[in-house]
């Protein structure tokens, strides 16, 4: 199985070992005096919800707030108000007379409103179409700001998602396969723009002992199947994530040998299928072949205690994704030396070598394509569900592989992939970099060939 080739861009990329720089050597202009902390207005999934950008918002802005250089407030989406424990105030988006989840109007009206040094914006590109007249709305207001915007590309992207980004000062993408395809699009950005990857939290993801943790959780959590080789799929239940070909592929496995199990750990109907009827249609078990977490929703994850259980206890984790920005459960099994199955496509070819984990073919023939309703018209490469199969069989049938393999990615990303010790301090030295620069001139969005309209008049 290759691996992906990454172009190497000639601007000096952060290194992850980098250390954080806990002083700053030259005063930033806009703020009074050094012992003031920058304050950061984020907006995003807010830190207590149960998504992949909460889990991205809660570890960055967790590892800003312990420096105790930031004073963070909070636009959150997926929130709704509940109290919570985190260290900063966070105001629900989802609550606004458009009905819009996102709150976009809601924040456009707001934002001109509050007091900030930095704009820290976390979501997907085609949902932050308003920023080019936000920003451009502010800077004519006269503020004086810096802004960053950190988002995915998990295909490829409209040329229109990359204008809405371009306009923040430090444009800010998770992969090499984000950065190269944003370039595409538009050449100017590719030294503007910045790659930042995830991590994971050894605190949160780490390895049990077997015999004392894993084998007494996997009776009390599997039950009747805690014997059986398990399978698992943690992911949202929606149509990127293309679960039925992971149970299609889970079938003809299980007719080989019924002493297997697939966990999807996902809500049963959700914004993707109704599972259960998909399940029952493939001719096996609600009960015996393919189960699902209890009292479960996509705002109501389980505690990561009982999560890291999980990963511990299942054999393989698999994913049939059909493009991943950067995808967790892949580095989150590998912080738990859980093998793992993934596709070989979009940010997941990059992070996944033949020493660490097994891709399984994707889009490798004309048959393998596909474009989902309701998904902006990308075209996605499809897994091959034959290949995956037979990887399913192999990994199963070769522990002693597997286990190697595992061994081999828990040390890598142990040494590249922690929040706290290599990506927070990454971002500590972009916005070092984007303080000590001071806000950025206003920039014409017109001539760069953007549609300024007035803000307070646009509808999302």
């Amino acid at each position: 199985m290759g691996t992906r080739k990454i172009k190497k861009k000639k601007k000096k990329q952060v290194k992850p070992e980098q250390q954080a720089r806990l002083t700053s050597s030259a005063s930033p202009p806009f703020i009074k005096d050094m012992k003031d902390k920058v304050k950061i207005l984020f907006y995003g999934d807010a830190p207590p919800c149960a998504t992949g950008f909460a889990t991205v918002a809660r570890n960055v802005l967790m590892g800003l707030h312990n420096t105790g250089r930031y004073d963070i407030k909070i636009l959150g989406i997926n929130y709704w108000g509940d109290p919570h424990e985190f260290p900063f105030p966070i105001w629900p988006t989802g609550t606004n007379q458009q009905k819009d989840p996102y709150g976009r109007q809601k924040v456009v009206n707001m934002i001109p409103t509050m007091d900030f040094d930095l704009l820290f914006f976390l979501q997907d590109s085609f949902i932050l179409n308003f920023l080019p007249q936000l920003i451009d709305h502010l800077k004519n207001a006269g503020r004086r700001f810096n802004s960053i915007c950190y988002f995915p590309i998990d295909g490829i992207p409209k040329k229109e998602w990359i204008d809405s980004v371009k306009v923040v000062d430090m444009p800010v993408t998770y992969t090499q396969f984000g950065y190269d395809e944003c370039i595409k699009h538009e050449p100017k950005l590719a030294d503007k723009l910045k790659i930042v990857p995830h991590g994971v939290n050894p605190k949160d993801f780490h390895p049990l002992p077997q015999d004392q943790a894993v084998k007494p959780f996997r009776m009390q959590y599997f039950g009747p199947h805690a014997e059986k080789y398990i399978y698992m799929n943690l992911n949202r239940n929606q149509q990127r994530k293309d679960i039925p070909r992971s149970i299609l592929a889970y079938k003809e496995v299980h007719e080989l040998d019924p002493d297997t199990l697939l966990y999807l750990h996902m809500s049963v109907r959700d914004q993707g299928w109704n599972l259960d009827d998909v399940v029952k249609g493939m001719g096996l078990d609600m009960t015996s072949d393919v189960i699902f977490p209890q009292n479960f929703g996509p705002n109501k994850g389980f505690p990561l205690q009982t999560l890291n259980a999980i990963y511990n206890a299942a054999d393989c984790v698999i994913s049939t994704a059909l493009g991943e920005g950067w995808g967790l459960s892949w580095i989150e099994a590998m912080a738990t030396k859980t093998p793992v199955i993934m596709p070989n496509n979009t940010a997941l070819t990059e992070n996944i070598t033949e020493d660490i984990g097994y891709l399984v073919d994707s889009g490798t023939s004309p048959g393998l394509y596909t474009v989902l309703p309701w998904d902006n018209e990308v075209v996605r490469p499809v897994v091959d569900t034959a290949h995956l199969i037979e990887l399913m069989n192999h990994v199963k049938d070769n522990p002693d592989e597997a286990t190697e393999k595992a061994e081999n990615a828990y040390k890598h990303i142990m040494n590249n992939f922690l929040w706290e010790e290599h990506i927070v301090p990454m971002w500590i030295d972009l916005i070092d970099e984007l303080v000590e620069s001071g806000p950025q001139d206003s920039t014409s969005l017109v001539d760069d060939g953007i549609n300024k309209k007035t803000i307070l008049t646009e509808s999302f």
